[in-house]
């Protein structure tokens, strides 16, 4: 389990890339942070089309933390530490989708 900081910081991230599209599913990732409800967000039960949405919304908040470096608020010291759990999400929601898709 990541610092508070990093699973907040991540779950920021994505709800800024859906909250144009998806207000609903930005709510709920916001919901989940760690000030809100101590960290838990259950993803289990959601759909193929969601898990989409979700996935490339990790993928966008991954780009553009890398991108933006130390001007992105994230101290040089800790932005490879948040890269890598967001690395991880990416690869769990991959491997949650093709889990999905072939299931098909």
């Amino acid at each position: 389990m990541p610092a508070g900081w990093v699973f907040d910081t991540v779950l920021e991230r994505m709800a800024a890339v859906l909250h144009p599209q998806e207000p609903a599913l930005a709510a709920r990732l916001l919901a989940a942070r760690t000030e809100a409800n101590g960290g838990y967000l259950d993803l289990r039960d959601i759909d193929l089309e969601t898990l989409v949405l979700l996935l490339h919304a990790a993928d966008s908040a991954y780009g553009r933390i890398k991108r933006e470096g130390a001007q992105g608020g994230v101290a040089p010291a800790f932005a490879e530490g948040l890269l890598m759990q967001l690395q991880q999400l990416c690869d769990m929601l991959h491997a949650g989708q093709k889990a999905r898709m072939a299931k098909r």
